[in-house]
């Protein structure tokens, strides 16, 4: 029978064995949703901004520019 473990030796285990992937995480979450998907094949390679967050990106900026004229523009 194998010796009991502690939940501290589990918690330790699972965050050690968590570390060691790097394809998962919040950060990659939000860049994949920003980005192109990640070439498999030439992990090197750039990945290009969406079209819908380009787009997105440029209203907002463009709002934001027609806020700021007509409100503090004098």
């Amino acid at each position: 029978m194998p010796p009991p473990v502690s939940p501290r030796d589990v918690h330790a285990w699972i965050k050690e064995s968590l570390a060691q992937r790097c394809d998962i995480g919040f950060r990659n979450a939000m860049s994949s949703m920003i980005f192109e998907p990640r070439n498999p094949f030439d992990s090197t390679a750039r990945r290009k901004p969406r079209i819908g967050v380009v787009l997105g990106t440029i209203l907002f900026a463009v709002s934001l520019g027609c806020f700021c004229s007509f409100n503090f523009a004098r």
